[in-house]
């Protein structure tokens, strides 16, 4: 059983959970960008939430199974067509053998996920499946997909089926405009006291300079010296970096383990999704927020959302 890409888009990997309790050794966490949308589309297939699913990134996507499937379809795409004629987001949905499946372009947003009710093959490697493309490791052969790949799954008659939509209440609403709360970094002290309020005051645009591993912030550059390189210390996705040109630098899934600028801020656990729908023109707006209220709003975020889900991680 299998599934073939027709048009491969952009940038189209296998993302699941995240590789974890290896950045010791210089393995950045990786996996899925946008951690809930995944987790929403791996439910209605009725996979748990950190399982391997296709991640589309900008641009269109087409897919042929060869055998009957379930799949949904969560995210940015402005569109999910079945042999050409449009289905819901958010929804079990059933394919026959041979049936085309057009995922369209991200309106607004970033990413979108497809989930398969049959478990997609990937490369393992120290106990995850995520792909890291910087490294080449893990998902289909370390690579983004590309047209005319083949990608296995097992077997699913055995598999029980679902029929499930997502509550309206859950669903992520997508736009240009983006409110992260943040922490206070470990060098939001002296000399840069002030610089996580003054990030703050106004809103910030993606630049050019956007991938899975981190993006340049465009807007008011930020006071800095030449105090403003340091020796490397941790960072980790979500952390905001700030680099001698006072333009902050936000990290992603794919952040590298070190870095040597200054981390004035830290994204929340519960907001960390959102920057895997973040694109060049998006807009950002930081807001400050208190440690305790950052872990408060994470199990707020957790208990609306096992009701549905059930044991669910966000990372």
């Amino acid at each position: 059983m299998s599934i073939r890409v027709l048009k491969a888009g952009l940038q189209t990997t296998l993302q699941g959970a995240p590789f974890s309790g290896h950045r010791h050794i210089g393995m950045p966490a990786a996996g899925a960008a946008d951690s809930l949308s995944l987790a929403l589309a791996n439910y209605l297939v009725g996979k748990p939430c950190g399982e391997i699913a296709i991640e589309i990134t900008l641009a269109e996507a087409i897919f042929e199974i060869d055998q009957p499937s379930s799949i949904a379809v969560v995210g940015a795409a402005l569109y999910v067509r079945i042999n050409g004629e449009d289905q819901p987001h958010h929804q079990t949905l059933h394919l026959k053998a041979g049936d085309k499946l057009h995922i369209g372009p991200s309106r607004p947003g970033c990413r979108t996920y497809l989930a398969i009710s049959g478990e997609i093959h990937a490369d393992r490697l120290l106990g995850g499946r995520s792909t890291y493309l910087a490294a080449g490791l893990g998902g289909f052969h370390g690579r983004a997909l590309k047209d005319q790949d083949v990608i296995a799954l097992s077997d699913i008659s055995s598999t029980k089926k679902v029929e499930r939509t997502t509550p309206p209440t859950l669903r992520l609403r997508y736009s240009d405009d983006h409110v992260l709360r943040v922490t206070a970094g470990p060098e939001t002290d002296e000399p840069h006291n002030g610089i996580l309020a003054d990030m703050c005051l106004r809103p910030y645009a993606i630049g050019a300079r956007a991938n899975r591993m981190g993006m340049a912030l465009e807007g008011v550059p930020l006071h800095t010296s030449e105090a403003s390189n340091m020796p490397s210390a941790a960072v980790f996705p979500g952390t905001i970096q700030l680099p001698p040109s006072g333009e902050p630098y936000l990290l992603g899934a794919d952040a590298q383990t070190t870095g040597g600028y200054p981390r004035i801020a830290q994204v929340i656990r519960a907001d960390r999704h959102l920057i895997g729908q973040l694109g060049s023109g998006s807009r950002v707006q930081f807001v400050h927020t208190t440690a305790e209220r950052a872990t408060e709003i994470y199990r707020e975020k957790i208990s609306l959302l096992s009701p549905w889900l059930g044991q669910i991680n966000l990372w």
